[in-house]
């Protein structure tokens, strides 16, 4: 009990799923590579948080582009068998929203997020379930990023 009144006296709360503004309630979605991870969570999230996705663009109907979506590893490190070593998965997003009137609300910007981890030569199939963990964690993570930009616009309006 005394833990819950230290916490509320200082100001924490929970997290709260992420609310769109008003202006992206109808929002379709448009991203480059149809064929990409986002294009199957994203959606699902921005209902969750309260917007309508309409599969066309239109009148009423705000748009949020992803012209760039990249998950790839980077190579960090050499070790002494000229072998890497480490690695790093980065996921590089760029996202623009412009809203039903065609107004620009969110300018092009990118969201980037990387993760490290190091290769094993005699743990092979471990790093591979390690790297797909990784696409997975990173994934959640980027769709939370895109749903906490579109929400801060709503609290600026």
């Amino acid at each position: 009990m005394t833990t819950a009144l230290a916490l509320a006296g200082c100001g924490f709360h929970l997290r709260e799923q992420a609310r769109l503004p008003a202006s992206l309630q109808r929002l379709h979605l448009d991203i480059a590579d149809p064929g990409s991870l986002l294009h199957r969570d994203l959606p699902d999230a921005l209902e969750r948080a309260g917007a309508k996705v309409e599969d066309n663009a239109g009148s009423g109907i705000a748009t949020l582009r992803i012209p760039v979506s990249s998950l790839a590893p980077e190579a960090l490190s050499v070790g002494a068998s000229a072998r890497v070593r480490e690695y790093t998965m980065r996921y590089k997003v760029e996202i623009e929203a412009v809203d039903a009137d065609g107004k620009t609300v969110l300018p092009r910007q990118l969201i980037e997020l990387s993760r490290d981890y190091t290769f094993d030569e005699t743990q092979a199939l471990g790093v591979a379930a390690q790297e797909d963990e990784l696409r997975k964690q990173l994934q959640r993570d980027m769709v939370q990023a895109i749903l906490r930009r579109l929400a801060a616009l709503g609290r600026t309006d």
